[in-house]
């Protein structure tokens, strides 16, 4: 196999897999938003973890279903800085089936800005692969 193929292979590869992710990503966000309720919420605490390159916020939001239950669960998404401070309003999507399952509404908070970096990387790889191809002896 020669340098040029197998550069199409990887970088062909990698497309794939960052697109495949970006793409799943993106489609459990809006399968989320089909079964999704949408209730207001307040932020009760904000979890902080820190690694090398600073602090990301996990809030942790109280809400009430639209059964009247009351709710208290974490995102699953972190940001830096939070959607909100401690006290702050919110508005969640909940899973009705387990209430417990929630994300803030919004494209960062949602799941989408994932999906989006995911298969835009995906496409730059795919565009370099072609490159390759159409541009080597």
């Amino acid at each position: 196999m020669s340098t040029t193929a197998l550069m199409v292979l990887i970088f062909g590869v990698i497309a794939l897999v960052f697109g495949g992710i970006g793409l799943g990503a993106l489609m459990s966000a809006r399968d989320f938003r089909r079964i999704a309720q949408r209730v207001p919420g307040e932020v009760v605490r904000l979890r902080e973890s820190r690694d090398s390159e600073g602090s990301v916020y996990y809030p942790t939001i109280r809400f009430m279903t639209l059964n009247g239950q009351y709710v208290e669960a974490e995102t699953h998404f972190g940001s830096n800085p939070p959607p909100a401070r401690v006290g702050g309003r919110v508005t969640v999507l909940y899973d009705p089936a387990r209430p417990d399952r929630i994300r803030l509404e919004g494209f960062w908070a949602g799941g989408k800005l994932i999906g989006v970096l995911f298969a835009s990387l995906g496409l730059v790889f795919l565009v370099v692969a072609a490159a390759i191809a159409a541009f080597s002896p």
